[in-house]
């Protein structure tokens, strides 16, 4: 049996339902804007019934291209999955994270630039994803050779593919 993902829309309900229970919602009423502040959903992924532990184990999505100031929220960063900073794939200054045992936890991307997670136990067999933030965040994609990443080859290849996959033209 494939994990259960919520569909877009299901996520877009979830993201409005959040903000109008926090009282961001009445806020953004009151102020005449009725745009919600944007949280991006990532999952990590464990199925069973992947044929490869590359696909096993994973991010979804495992790229995203954000705004300055846009926030992402992790969930299921319990038993073995976690949420860290990919060592050498990350804006200077800015602090890293580390999420472990949480259902739920986001974080806010206030810096430009191209982020790479990882899970630690899972990376191995190429759980990362890229985060880009703003223009900085792509035009660093666009140049990205992970070979000096102190990661394994499964993950260089992962990133590799997240970088290729940023530089694509939007559909």
């Amino acid at each position: 049996m494939s994990p259960r993902v919520p569909s877009i829309r299901t996520q877009a309900a979830a993201t409005l339902l959040a903000a109008a229970l926090t009282g961001l919602g009445g806020d953004a009423a009151a102020s005449g804007d009725k745009t919600p502040p944007v949280v991006r959903i990532v999952h990590q992924i464990t199925d069973n019934m992947a044929g490869v532990a590359s696909k096993m184990f994973r991010f979804e999505p495992d790229i995203l291209a954000i705004s300055p100031g846009e926030s992402v929220t992790f969930l299921n960063s319990v038993r073995s999955h976690t949420v860290l900073t990919q060592t050498g794939l990350w804006p200077e200054g800015t602090a890293p994270i580390s999420i472990r045992g949480k259902t739920e936890a986001t974080v806010t991307f206030e810096a430009p630039g191209l982020y790479g997670i990882t899970c630690a136990r899972h990376r191995r067999y190429g759980m990362t994803m890229l985060i880009a933030v703003g223009e900085a965040g792509l035009t660093q994609a666009a140049a990205l050779d992970p070979g000096g990443l102190p990661a394994s080859d499964l993950a260089k290849a992962a990133f590799r593919r997240q970088a290729a996959a940023l530089r694509a033209p939007a559909n």
